[in-house]
C-alpha cells in the first residue's frame, strides 16, 4: 500500500459509489489505474467490501454503540446484545475491547438499563445512542435501498431494469437519499492489511455549549489530512472518526491537535485489528416491508 493507494481509499471511504474516473481527477491517475488499484485492494484483502450504510432510525430503530472491555470472550458478549435488538457491527480492538452497533426496536432506555446486566461480567467503557426517528419512505425507495444494500456500486441503469421503473426515477430518489443522509456508501477495510499506517478511531467527548456542527468542522479540518472517515456525532456531546497515522508518535500528535480545540474536554481512541458488517437482517425487514 503506497500514498496513491491510500488517497484512493479515503475517496472510497466517503464515497463507496464514487466512479473510477471521477477518483481518477481527485487524486491525479487515469481511470484505468484507479480501476486497477481498487481490484488490487480487493484481491489483497485490504478492502473487505463495499457497502451502503442506512440510516436505521428512520426505519423505527434506535442506534446503541458500545465499547466493551472483555476477556476474549467476544461471541458471548453477541449472543447477550442479541437478547437486545439486531447486531449492525463490530469493530475489533486492540486490548480486548470490542465496539458494538445495536439496532434495536422498543424504549432506548429501557435497552440502556439492560445493557448493564446482559453484559455482566465486561466492562462497559463507553455507550451512545440514538432514538428512532422513523420516516414516511415511498416503496420504491424502500425497493432501490433494498437492492443497494445486496449490490452497492450497481448503476443507475442496471437498478432501474432490475426494479422496472425509469433510470430518471431511480436517479431522483437516490440522490435524495444521500442529500437527507438517509443513505451512505462507503467500503469496509482490514485495518491489518493497512501496513506501514495505523488505522485507529478517535472518540471525542464535547462540552455542553460547543455541542453543534461548527465544532465538528472545526476539527475535521484540524485533522483533515489524516482522516479516513469523517467525524459523526454518535449522541449528543460524542464524536467519532477514523483516523490513520504513520508511527505512534504521530497518532499521539494527532490527539494531542484534537484535544487542543476550544469545546473538545476529551479525547480517546482506539486501534481497530478487525471490523465486521452485518446489513444481512436489514434486508429481511425491508422484504418483510415490502409483502405487508
Amino acid at each position: 500500500m503506497d500514498g496513491k493507494d491510500l488517497a484512493i481509499l479515503r475517496v472510497l471511504l466517503m464515497d463507496g459509489r464514487a466512479s473510477y474516473r471521477s477518483i481518477g481527477r481527485r487524486v491525479g491517475l487515469s481511470t484505468s489505474t484507479v480501476r486497477s488499484r481498487v481490484l488490487n485492494m480487493l484481491n489483497s484483502g485490504l478492502i473487505t467490501r463495499f457497502i451502503a450504510s442506512l440510516d436505521l432510525t428512520a426505519l423505527g430503530y434506535s442506534l446503541v454503540h458500545v465499547v466493551v472491555k472483555h476477556r476474549g470472550d467476544e461471541d458471548y458478549i453477541v449472543e447477550r446484545l442479541r437478547l437486545l435488538g439486531n447486531i449492525l457491527m463490530s469493530v475489533a480492538c486492540v486490548g480486548d475491547i470490542t465496539v458494538f452497533g445495536l439496532a434495536s426496536k422498543g424504549m432506548l432506555k429501557e435497552r440502556l438499563d439492560l445493557l448493564q446486566v446482559v453484559l455482566q461480567p465486561n466492562t462497559i467503557l463507553y455507550t451512545s445512542s440514538m432514538e428512532a426517528m422513523p420516516r414516511r419512505l415511498l416503496r420504491n425507495d424502500l425497493r432501490i435501498i433494498r437492492h443497494l444494500l445486496v449490490e452497492p456500486r450497481a448503476s443507475i441503469k442496471s437498478i432501474a431494469s432490475r426494479l422496472n421503473i425509469s433510470a430518471r426515477t431511480v436517479k431522483r430518489r437516490l440522490e435524495y437519499m444521500v442529500d437527507s443522509q438517509l443513505l451512505h456508501f462507503t467500503v469496509l477495510i482490514n485495518p491489518l492489511a493497512m501496513k506501514d499506517f495505523i488505522n485507529f478511531s478517535m472518540i471525542i467527548t464535547l462540552d455542553d455549549e460547543h455541542s453543534d456542527h461548527g465544532i465538528i468542522e472545526r476539527i475535521s479540518r484540524a485533522l483533515d489530512s489524516n482522516l479516513l472517515m469523517p467525524f459523526i456525532p454518535v449522541s449528543q456531546n460524542r464524536l467519532v472518526g477514523v483516523l490513520y497515522s504513520e508511527s505512534v508518535e504521530g497518532m499521539n500528535e494527532l490527539i494531542r491537535r484534537a484535544g487542543g480545540i476550544e469545546g473538545v474536554i476529551n479525547v480517546d481512541f482506539l486501534i481497530a485489528q478487525r471490523v465486521r458488517w452485518d446489513d444481512g437482517w436489514i434486508v429481511r425487514v425491508i422484504d418483510g416491508m415490502l409483502e405487508g
